[in-house]
């Protein structure tokens, strides 16, 4: 019989989840993960064709499918916590970020946060997620539950060394090149207000959109470029 964590894993593999990973969250304070113990996440990738039309600052695509990623993340977030709850576990699906300040855009407790504690990647310099296989051409919803789940290793450092790319293509001079640990304060390596005035104006300028993410960063990142086959930027 398979164990929980590969029930889980069956069922969002089956609705197209690329990345699947658990997280034992008790490093944590209990007020920022809801006294809840273990963690989920769950990743979908962009299309090679919305990273290519964000390379040429034509980024309608890359929005086009953040929407429909969003949408569907949300539907793998509910549809797995009802599954853990016809389980008889407590299980909370994180299908909107609590925003702390609307001018700082900072969540209690990230779906990237989770995502590190998963093992399945690590802080940028953009403070995106950054994965092995997809670099950092995915976006994330996570899961809160008491379910005895087996968590795997943590990420607990960057391995993006003395790579600067996303910090000299950044068009909005946001990310300042240090490197993330766990505990650091976001804003100490990277600035939000910068990075979402500026992908407003890139986004009104490419497709005449609007928006506050701009996919520059997650576009040049090397991780990202090998995993649909880019030529790495220098």
């Amino acid at each position: 019989m398979m164990n929980l964590n590969h029930e889980i894993i069956e069922l969002v593999k089956q609705e197209g989840c690329n990345i699947v990973g658990f997280a034992d969250l008790r490093c944590l304070s209990k007020e920022s993960r809801q006294n809840f113990d273990y963690g989920i996440v769950m990743a979908l990738s962009f299309t090679k064709e919305a990273m290519i039309k964000n390379m040429n600052d034509m980024p309608q695509k890359y929005h086009e499918e953040i929407d429909i990623m969003s949408d569907n993340l949300k539907k793998l977030a509910v549809m797995t916590a009802d599954f853990l709850v016809a389980k008889g576990y407590k299980a909370f699906a994180k299908i909107t970020e609590t925003v702390v300040s609307d001018k700082d855009w900072r969540s209690v407790l990230p779906h990237k946060t989770v995502a590190t504690r998963a093992g399945i990647g690590w802080i940028g310099k953009s403070a995106l997620l950054v994965t092995e296989q997809y670099g950092s051409m995915i976006r994330l919803s996570s899961i809160l539950t008491d379910a005895p789940l087996e968590a795997a290793k943590p990420v607990n450092a960057s391995q993006c060394g003395d790579c600067t790319i996303c910090t000299k293509f950044c068009p909005a001079g946001a990310v300042s090149g240090k490197e993330w640990e766990p505990g650091l304060y976001r804003d100490e390596f990277f600035d939000p207000v910068k990075c979402h005035s500026t992908a407003q104006e890139r986004a009104r300028r490419g497709f005449g959109g609007k928006s506050t993410t701009c996919g520059k960063c997650i576009e040049v990142c090397p991780y990202t470029r090998r995993a649909w086959g880019g030529e790495i930027r220098k």
